[in-house]
């Protein structure tokens, strides 16, 4: 008797907010040294002259205004996006390999796995790989009898490394120069 798997997680990217968020903590941060500094002084622990009471009096006097609607807008809408992009998870970065196992790998891996396989097949003399997309390989190939080989050469890639992972798998043949 087989006891039951675990759900799989798929590998994903952080969140796009996580960058804005970094950036707002350090905001948060400096205000929170202000903010200490400032009643160093106000306590006599320091000496120098604070700054929170010279922004607050420069506020002083500010009324309700278009302008002021318009900048609390902004900054929920702002709020707003910011909740949506770190509540959406991140994007998937890995292709989930044919199978019980729960493996992974990422495109580029399988672009050197379809470049090695490419490399060791017959009449083929050299092969490059590069990545379109997630999910799309290319794969050039320089060999003898170059029609021939790119058939034979994307039969196996599709065979081997594209039923394993589910990556499109594209054969470019050229001749050998001579």
């Amino acid at each position: 008797m087989s006891t039951p798997t675990a759900p799989r997680a798929q590998p994903r990217r952080a969140p796009i907010a996580v960058a804005t968020a970094t950036a707002l903590a350090l905001v948060l941060i400096a205000v929170a040294v202000v903010a200490v500094r400032d009643l160093a002084l106000s306590q006599g622990w320091a000496a120098g002259t604070p700054l929170v009471p010279d922004l607050v009096e420069g506020l002083d006097g500010a009324r309700a205004s278009v302008g002021l609607a318009i900048a609390g807008g902004v900054v929920a809408l702002v709020g707003l996006v910011l909740l949506w992009l770190g509540l959406r998870p991140g994007r998937r970065t890995h292709l989930r390999v044919a199978g019980d196992a729960d493996l992974w790998l990422s495109p580029g891996a399988v672009a050197a796995i379809a470049q090695e396989t490419a490399d060791r097949l017959p009449g083929v003399v050299s092969a490059e790989s590069s990545l379109r997309s997630r999910r799309r390989i290319v794969v050039d190939i320089v060999a003898q009898d170059a029609a021939a080989v790119a058939e034979h050469a994307s039969a196996v890639l599709d065979d081997h490394v594209g039923r394993l992972t589910g990556a499109s798998i594209k054969v470019r043949a050229t001749e050998v120069p001579r």
